[in-house]
């Protein structure tokens, strides 16, 4: 599958089509069709002007929007109509998409968007993958669900943007509760994937280690500010990467986190608290799988990724002294060596 590229701008929104010739699901044939062999549209991307990172942060590029359908599980691909196009039911979901190398794809957590990454250890990645980061339904320019939302459905969404970004068999990392998609999309979506990466997440489920309440609140709060959670990500000890991180997301085209969203979220991620499906299922998780957690996580406690290390086959664990829920950000240098070396391995 090839990669979607622009060709022009067209009013206040650049249009960027591929039209490739089908052969069986998700796939493309090689050489010249029949007018009578239907052809395959991949979705069509467009780029939200005015959203590029600017000064040090510039090769982060733009905000773009593709329609996602999500795929059914054990399937790779999405199901599509008989004239080769994408059914009903897509989203517009909003990405950006940097670097050269191997596919990468960051799925971020709770109350947070693609911005919320660092942007410093964005512009490493970049170094070494072809980076891909992307907001969830209903936050910054992603179109919202108009159903329900749960973790099967988003691991399922995000098995459709692999797809519709062509990502050859990328590495997954999931942030927080972007680690419980990311786990939930290896489980339901064999072979997609080629290594699995957790950065201070949970399974969920009744067993799992909760934080404090005030915590809970906090983060699920529509009106807590972006220095207000920041506190939540690192720990006392660690104010001037704090401070940095906070300096570094001011020069980036922030998304609109909305209340809605927000208050969606937090229901959902106190469902998961509830729901065993991921944890039942994580026996299914073949691939080799990087956990890294920090020692003072107030947001995912760190007895969560002692859990997921314990039942995770062929993983590891890796966990930050004096680091909260920022771990990768807080020991920027150690995750990307790390990461670098797991991944070629």
């Amino acid at each position: 599958m090839r990669r979607l590229r622009s060709v022009g701008l067209l009013g206040a929104v650049s249009v960027i089509a591929c039209a490739v010739a089908a052969c069986g699901e998700g796939s493309t044939a090689q050489g010249s069709q029949a007018a009578s062999v239907p052809t395959t549209t991949l979705p069509v991307v467009t780029l939200v002007t005015g959203s590029a990172a600017g000064g040090t942060f510039s090769t982060l590029g733009s905000v773009e929007r593709v329609s996602v359908l999500p795929v059914a599980p054990g399937r790779l691909a999405p199901r599509l109509l008989g004239d080769g196009m994408l059914g009903p039911g897509s989203l517009q979901i909003a990405f950006r998409q940097f670097g050269s190398g191997p596919d990468l794809l960051l799925i971020t957590g709770e109350h947070g968007s693609m911005t919320s990454w660092d942007p410093q250890l964005l512009l490493e990645l970049g170094s070494y993958y072809r980076v891909t980061i992307l907001d969830l339904p209903g936050i910054g320019y992603s179109e919202p669900s108009p159903h329900a939302e749960t973790v099967p459905f988003l691991a399922d969404l995000t098995a459709g943007l692999i797809w519709s970004l062509g990502l050859s068999q990328p590495t997954v990392v999931g942030w927080g509760f972007g680690g419980e998609i990311a786990m939930s999309l290896v489980e339901r979506h064999s072979g997609l994937v080629w290594r699995l990466v957790l950065a201070d997440a949970t399974a969920g489920g009744p067993r799992s280690f909760r934080p404090a309440a005030a915590v809970s609140r906090l983060i699920a709060s529509p009106s807590a500010t972006m220095p207000e959670l920041s506190r939540l990500f690192f720990p006392v000890t660690a104010s001037a990467a704090r401070v940095s991180w906070l300096t570094d997301l001011g020069q980036i085209s922030p998304d609109d986190v909305t209340a809605p969203a927000v208050e969606a979220q937090a229901a959902l991620v106190a469902k998961t608290y509830r729901n065993s499906a991921v944890a039942h299922d994580l026996g299914r998780i073949g691939i080799p799988t990087l956990i890294f957690a920090g020692s003072d996580d107030a947001v995912m406690p760190l007895g969560n990724a002692r859990e997921l290390a314990r039942r995770i086959a062929h993983s590891r664990l890796i966990i930050f002294s004096g680091a909260g829920y920022a771990s990768i950000f807080q020991y920027a240098s150690d995750f990307v060596g790390e990461l670098t070396t797991f991944t070629s391995s």
